[in-house]
């Protein structure tokens, strides 16, 4: 697990430089502004249709070669765009590309991650979800931070080339993995199903939620951000506070026992309810939006690490593999319509992240639900 944590966490900082960078170009540049940066998100989720079949019939065995493939892919592109970057409508052709490789990957990391956590029992593996879950948002958190410093030093399309060589630097170590050699040598009746029906539907209607989260804030930020007169920094900075909310949850859920779960879920659900109505009393760019992106890092954060591990407990690293692609790819549609609302009400529409984030609370509330009613018939049978 010390390596996946290590390597993750790498893949996020250099992910969150490379993610503010594009979007701020897009944002900023002429020819630019709402339209183009709202149809670069929407096409980033396209290739999310993409992954499901590729994760099925991919030929590579074990989460960390299909994640060292799925790195390669994102270099050579990364390095493309570096050599188009002054010309804003093929740069964002080529973002279409990278998001194929990013969801590819987003599903490879939580096959790695299973890997890894097969055989823990649900203690440990809470905990190890929390501390990498942690780590992958302080590497998030600092990446954009760095972004516009590194700009200070050397053009953008020239971190953008440094960010490439990176990423194929952290593909070339993650084939050193040896763990997952064995952890994908299942049986048929290991790479079954361990859970069904309406589980596996709640599950994926959770999974769902979480790219249109993430995707409708890389969204508001740098448009909010433009709209009030501010730099790329205030972005970065904002962006920083997502991040230490998210890794202020992990470090809480570390600790947590499970018995005091059902509290994480009105704690989130009442933390969003209260950055909404700050932001809406405080409009102007600045602290409260500072305040109210921390209250909404700390519940999104922690229905991520929650999600996260009981789906590792529940299912094969395959079959969650499989979820995660489906609702990524699911997630396309919902990303679409809140865009396509936001394009009438644009100056409102960082409450898109905040809304969505209620929706996971009910949709995980949903997936406690459907395993407490399966628990009753399965004690009563005992």
């Amino acid at each position: 697990m010390t390596r996946y944590t290590l390597y993750s966490g790498l893949y996020r900082f250099f992910n969150g430089v490379v993610l503010l960078l594009l979007n701020w170009h897009i944002a900023s540049s002429q020819g630019g502004g709402y339209d183009a940066l709202a149809i670069s998100t929407a096409l980033s989720f396209v290739p999310a249709v993409f992954v499901p079949p590729l994760i099925r019939f991919c030929p590579i065995a074990g989460g960390a070669r299909m994640t060292a493939a799925g790195l390669s892919g994102v270099s050579l592109t990364l390095l493309l765009m570096a050599a188009v970057y002054d010309h804003v409508h093929v740069v964002v052709a080529l973002n279409f590309v990278l998001w194929i490789f990013f969801f590819f990957l987003e599903s490879t990391w939580e096959i790695w991650f299973n890997d890894e956590a097969s055989g823990l029992d649900d203690v440990v593996l809470r905990k190890h979800s929390s501390l990498t879950m942690t780590v992958n948002q302080v590497a998030l958190m600092v990446g954009p931070l760095f972004a516009p410093l590194f700009t200070r030093v050397i053009r953008a399309e020239w971190v953008v080339v440094v960010c490439a060589v990176l990423f194929a630097a952290v593909a070339v170590m993650s084939l050193g993995s040896h763990r997952t050699a064995t952890s994908t040598e299942q049986t048929p009746q290991e790479a079954g199903p361990k859970s069904q029906g309406s589980l596996s539907i709640m599950y994926l209607l959770a999974f769902m939620l979480v790219w249109p989260i993430l995707g409708t804030f890389n969204l508001m930020l740098p448009l909010q951000a433009l709209a009030n007169g501010e730099s790329m920094l205030a972005v970065g900075i904002m962006d920083m506070f997502l991040g230490i909310g998210m890794a202020v949850a992990g470090t809480f859920l570390h600790r947590l026992t499970k018995s005091l779960g059902s509290w994480v879920l009105v704690g989130a659900a009442l933390a969003v309810a209260a950055a909404m109505a700050l932001w809406l009393s405080v409009p102007v760019f600045g602290a409260p939006q500072m305040v109210a992106i921390f209250a909404l890092g700390c519940a999104f954060g922690s229905m991520r690490v929650l999600l996260r591990a009981e789906a590792a407990s529940a299912f094969s690293p395959r079959q969650v593999g499989a979820i995660v692609a489906n609702a990524n790819a699911s997630s396309l549609v919902l990303l679409a319509a809140v865009l396509a609302c936001g394009r009438y009400f644009s100056t409102h529409i960082w409450l898109a992240p905040f809304a969505l984030t209620l929706l996971l609370v009910l949709a995980f509330h949903g997936i406690r639900k459907v395993q407490s009613s399966r628990l009753i018939p399965i004690e009563v049978s005992e």
